[in-house]
């Protein structure tokens, strides 16, 4: 664990739905309570988004701190169960995903992105092609620098809760832009390469970020 502490950017990112006829009480609840309780508590709060494209729950709160083993510290403790059992009133199929930065693609700390839209992939690393994969990531960052319409995020791997071991990130400011990556020839040939011979996707999900994440309407839908 302590090994993991060297990493800057860890995020323990929540999913979960609104229960329909709780939709007023809920965001009351969350501008009020919720979003300065999780401050005090000892999160960063560092975004909001709307799952679009991709299998749900369809709300993703994304929080942070310096290292896993603060996070952990945290959400077992009282004032965070307590919370949560309080937002549980107004949500279902919450889940936690706990996720620290891979330092290949990002050595910035990551921070609040406003009006951006997310294209992430799900996905494991075959087990014999791990030395290979790394070489190829490095390949990778040297392709996005030089598409100046999206933004190669971050490479996280995932501690527990998650459906696959690994999320990279693409950030986009027009959605229309997502579509225009994915015809991009080159794209398409390293996309095609990376899946036949390092990784099985398990899932790719288009995400819309809300408003700033401390405004009132940030997890309306």
């Amino acid at each position: 664990m302590a090994e993991l502490s060297l990493y800057r950017n860890v995020l323990y990112v929540q999913y979960w739905d609104i229960i329909q006829e709780k939709e007023e009480e809920y965001e009351k609840f969350v501008t009020e309570e919720y979003i300065p309780k999780i401050k005090q508590i000892g999160f960063n709060v560092v975004g909001g988004y709307y799952v679009e494209v991709g299998q749900g729950p369809g709300v993703i709160a994304c929080l942070s701190m310096d290292d896993p083993v603060g996070v952990n510290e945290l959400v077992i403790s009282n004032d965070f169960i307590e919370l949560t059992n309080k937002l549980a009133f107004y949500i279902r199929n919450r889940k936690a995903v706990l996720l620290f930065s891979t330092g290949r693609v990002s050595k910035g700390e990551y921070k609040i992105q406003e009006n951006v839209w997310k294209l992430n992939y799900h996905y494991n690393v075959k087990p014999n092609k791990k030395p290979e994969y790394r070489e190829f990531i490095k390949r990778l960052i040297d392709i996005f620098d030089k598409i100046d319409f999206v933004e190669l995020t971050e490479e996280w791997r995932v501690l527990y809760g998650g459906e696959a071991d690994y999320i990279v990130e693409f950030s986009f400011k027009d959605p229309y832009d997502i579509g225009r990556l994915m015809r991009l020839p080159e794209f398409r040939d390293v996309e095609k390469e990376v899946r036949k011979n390092f990784v099985e996707v398990k899932s790719s999900k288009i995400l819309r970020c809300t408003e700033r994440f401390e405004k009132p309407r940030w997890l309306k839908l």
